[in-house]
């Protein structure tokens, strides 16, 4: 018996670790991406300083869909465009609305299923560490009740430290 304990522990505690967890990977522009989540609006400061609203910078709110999984972002193969680099450990993401028709379905607590291309932070107007191009997108459903925690990574989170957020 002492020895099935001893068998079976490194077994139970492999299984149980997350680091065995795997993001889903998905690909910088131009490669199209269907991604899921929760939208959120958040406060940042914008200029002419970005580092407070209080203190006369400018208010850049917008939308941004928060994951339920964390992806990891890679390269398209054998091309580079802008800035993009891989990134790993992605919940936050900040949305770009090409058409006015799309904003009535980016709203506050509304979950999503949007397709798009996802590119990398490159202004001081991107307040998250990959933004993502909408093509299309869903509503799955509406939620009134929104929890005002983000729940995101800490490298997500060590990104957001930098840019001020004033939710």
């Amino acid at each position: 018996m002492q020895l099935i304990k001893l068998l079976l522990l490194p077994i139970i505690v492999f299984i149980s670790s997350p680091s065995i967890a795997k993001n889903q990977s998905v690909y910088f522009e131009p490669k199209v991406v269907e991604l899921e989540g929760a939208i959120r609006t958040l406060k940042f400061p914008g200029s002419p300083n970005y580092e407070s609203i209080k203190n006369g910078d400018a208010d850049e709110t917008g939308p941004y869909l928060i994951l339920n999984n964390p992806i990891d972002i890679k390269l398209v193969p054998k091309m580079q465009i802008g800035n993009d680099e891989p990134e790993k450990n992605v919940k936050i993401i900040q949305l770009v609305v090409r058409h006015d028709n799309d904003w009535k379905n980016v709203k506050e607590g509304n979950y999503v299923h949007i397709t798009g291309t996802l590119f990398h932070a490159l202004t001081g107007h991107h307040h998250a560490r990959v933004l993502l191009w909408i093509n299309k997108i869903k509503v799955f459903s509406t939620q009134k009740n929104i929890n005002k925690k983000l729940n995101i990574t800490k490298e997500d989170k060590q990104f957001l430290d930098h840019e001020y957020l004033q939710n």
